[in-house]
């Protein structure tokens, strides 16, 4: 009876030992894929190229020649959950943006937007938010303002980031002369085309 109860309580030993042993390895694990750390800066520019934005329901685009946002890296080298800020750009700047139908338009960025990792690299790139999204839009005769979030990939390797969704609406009734003739509407989609290279920004996980 001695040797049975022996064995028994060895083995109910082991068991925990092992059980222990798997939770303590799976727990930085499961930790590092929620992280992510921004490395660079502090100060980072993103630099636009062939940035555009569309009035989807009107079927109304501007293109700027120049699109830039520039400010800092939310302490670089600091691990952080997805979805936590990797910086603020505070300095936002374009000029020649142009409509087909409106001709030169001002787009003046507002507030301070932001931009955050949202899940894990795969391989150089990891997926990408723009947050805090803001901006005045004056045409001839036609002037809003948009707000919302613009979603892509940033590519560490290039430094570039790509939009591949937004959730940019117009943010309040357009107001002007112009507006009903180019279809514009509160509430409408905004989708934003085009790319922006941040050089020196890189990621690692966690």
């Amino acid at each position: 009876m001695k040797n049975l109860t022996s064995r028994v309580f060895t083995g109910l030993a082991a068991g925990a030992l092992a059980v222990g042993t798997v939770a303590a390895m799976s727990a930085p694990a499961q930790a590092a894929a929620a992280d992510y750390t921004p490395v660079g800066g502090p100060g980072v520019t993103f630099t636009g190229s062939d940035v555009s934005f569309t009035a989807v329901e009107a079927d109304q685009t501007l293109t700027c020649e120049q699109f830039d946002l520039t400010g800092t890296i939310t302490n670089p080298g600091v691990s952080r959950a997805f979805g936590t800020e990797a910086g603020s750009l505070t300095d936002l700047v374009s000029s020649g943006c142009t409509n087909p139908t409106a001709g030169d338009t001002t787009v003046d960025p507002t507030g301070t937007w932001g931009v955050t990792i949202t899940g894990a690299e795969s391989g150089s790139a990891s997926p990408a938010k723009l947050t805090n999204v803001t901006a005045f839009v004056e045409a001839a005769g036609c002037s809003f303002n948009v707000a919302g979030e613009v979603t892509g990939t940033y590519n560490d390797s290039t430094g570039d980031f790509v939009p591949s969704g937004s959730t940019l609406i117009i943010d309040d009734v357009p107001s002007g002369f112009l507006c009903p003739i180019l279809g514009l509407a509160q509430g409408q989609d905004i989708t934003v085309a085009g790319s922006w290279n941040a050089a020196g920004l890189t990621i690692t996980n966690p």
